[in-house]
């Protein structure tokens, strides 16, 4: 019980987290940031993440979780266990230099509309609480205490996001689901693999799986350089600014390409255990949770990287129209530029690459369910095995 309170809990930290990402980076998009109501979801979200983050901890001391699969190779558990630990650790430092961020800069940071304190010195410099014994090798003797926070906020964000992404790729999260128990007989395994109703599942998962990760890993390089170039000083649509902007929705449909492409990595991760031939009864519950997830993220991925598309034509048809032939455009906000374009090419290739997954989930899902039906009619009983 308490081991699925903490898993549970664990993925209420890592979704908590990139929820207060992906605020904190609207926010930043916005002419006025720290009024606009992301700002203050990315606070609030950021403060229960970190309360969660200690909780997490607690249970971690309290319920150590199991350890990681003896069968994968030493690199990979090594690699698992510290992009867990790097997870915990760029948390915890993001919600701290957070809350010195707001508290030397004087930022007005509300939490559920409790106001946090403030420091009485406005914005010192980084010198003079560290002194510059300390700032001067790293150049830092002029930069005030808030510039050095939030740059290193910044960081961290790109590395919590990175170990979280890497700890799933890896299949981290399988050591709450521990591999199904080896039959009792190892000369009668192959016979029984071969005859396992998810035998046939478990080549179709490795193989589908990175039919799905490479083009959605080349589609979400892609598209992160392309965002790079389309958010830089948000000159594409300066008319344009909330969630009617395409470029919000971009965002949101390339974290889900992220969480999209992990997952599809674990599809080839969970082909082994899927293949032995009492996974099934071991696993009734869950056996099949990560395809249940790959289509849900799939069919949202679907949805909003299609609305972001839809807007980006309509604000190139909206130019277009608005543009008379012959006459010179003196409207800034009238002009298509290459960066409208950009977003265009975005919004499609996320479109494309989560159809591409909505897809492969629902074929491995209808697979995974007749493989589940097999395994219904092959049981005997339990008056007939007492």
């Amino acid at each position: 019980m308490r081991s699925t309170i903490a898993r549970a809990n664990f993925l209420s930290v890592v979704l908590i987290g990139a929820l207060a990402l992906a605020l904190g980076w609207l926010a930043a998009q916005s002419e006025r940031p720290l009024a606009s109501p992301p700002f203050a979801l990315h606070v609030a979200l950021g403060v229960l993440a970190g309360a969660l983050l200690i909780a997490q901890i607690a249970l971690r001391l309290a319920v150590p979780p199991p350890a990681l699969p003896a069968r994968w190779s030493k690199g990979r558990r090594v690699a698992a266990a510290f992009c867990e630990f790097l997870v915990y650790l760029s948390l915890a430092l993001l919600v701290a230099t957070g809350a010195l961020w707001g508290y030397f800069g004087g930022a007005p940071l509300d939490v559920f509309g409790h106001p946090l304190p403030v420091s009485p010195a406005a914005d010192p410099r980084l010198s003079d609480i560290l002194g510059a014994a300390w700032t001067r090798p790293l150049g830092l003797v002029g930069t005030t205490a808030s510039e050095a926070l939030l740059a290193a906020h910044r960081l961290l964000a790109y590395a919590f996001a990175g170990a979280t992404i890497l700890y799933f790729a890896l299949g981290g999260f399988s050591r709450f689901s521990p591999a199904p128990t080896p039959p009792e007989s190892a000369k009668l395994a192959p016979v029984l693999i071969e005859r396992s109703p998810t035998a046939g599942l478990s080549a179709r998962l490795r193989l589908f799986g990175w039919l799905q990760f490479w083009p959605q890993l080349a589609i979400a390089l892609a598209s992160a350089v392309l965002l790079q170039f389309s958010t830089s000083g948000r000159a594409f649509s300066p008319s344009q600014s909330g969630y009617g902007d395409a470029i919000y929705w971009s965002l949101f449909a390339f974290l889900l390409l992220c969480a999209a492409t992990a997952l599809a990595f674990f599809y080839t991760r969970a082909a082994p255990s899927v293949a032995q031939a009492d996974y099934l009864g071991v696993h009734k519950v869950t056996a099949f949770w990560f395809l249940t997830l790959g289509l849900a993220i799939g069919l949202i991925g679907v949805i909003v990287s299609f609305i972001g598309l839809s807007l980006s034509v309509s604000l190139l048809v909206a130019k277009t129209v608005s543009q008379p032939p012959g006459i010179a455009i003196t409207d800034p906000n009238k002009i298509i530029r290459a960066l409208d374009v950009f977003v265009l090419l975005v919004n499609f290739a996320l479109l494309l690459a989560h159809f591409i997954g909505v897809g492969i989930a629902a074929f491995l899902t209808s697979e995974a369910t007749r493989a589940r039906f097999r395994f219904t009619i092959a049981e005997p009983p339990e008056e007939s095995r007492a």
